[in-house]
């Protein structure tokens, strides 16, 4: 006997079915968007931070050399570090990567290039963590100051590799958060 109310059962499990996969698909992937988006402003806020830290010491601190020398650059990874330690219940330092690099255009203020003063990352100096290359900023950004000397620029890089929930279902890798801050010397 094939009642109406069999085959209505039957449309019903396969339209429910076809609308779970979507949904648990919807549910994964905004659980994997909150947790980056959390990371996301976790780094950010601290990339800004860190990088005013070590503009203001070489401020304060040094006369005329503004770059950031192997262990003052430590210090700020290891303030980096603690604090994410103590914000992140599941820290691991080996998926942290942090970049700090200090930049002068060339011919003060008024070359076409940007030179690096000082370049540090964890991954290269400590061998701990992730190599987290920052971006390049446009020669723009720079300028000359009012004494006729190149303006300091502090760019630091945070990245942290995260849970790839959405991308393992297809394949693809989106692990990676990172944060880039830029700040000018005085």
């Amino acid at each position: 006997m094939n009642s109406p109310l069999i085959k209505q059962r039957g449309n019903f499990t396969v339209e429910f079915s076809i609308v779970g996969v979507f949904l648990s698909l919807l549910i994964v992937f905004t659980g994997d968007l909150i947790m980056k988006l959390s990371m996301k402003g976790k780094l950010e806020r601290l990339s800004y931070s860190i990088a005013s830290v070590i503009k203001e010491r070489t401020q304060l601190f040094e006369e005329e050399e503004y770059a950031v020398d192997d262990d003052q650059a430590k210090e700020a990874y290891q303030i980096v570090v603690n604090s994410l330690n103590r914000s992140m219940g599941h820290f691991d330092q080996n998926d942290f990567g942090f970049d700090l690099k200090v930049r002068q255009r060339s011919y003060y203020g008024l070359g076409n290039q940007l030179i690096e003063v000082s370049n540090w990352n964890s991954a290269t100096t400590l061998g701990v963590g992730l190599a987290c290359p920052g971006v390049t900023p446009g020669v723009n950004l720079l300028f000359q100051t009012s004494w006729g000397r190149s303006a300091t620029l502090y760019q630091v890089t945070l990245c942290y590799r995260s849970t790839n929930w959405f991308g393992s279902l297809f394949g693809k890798d989106y692990s990676l958060v990172a944060a880039n801050a830029f700040t000018l010397a005085r």
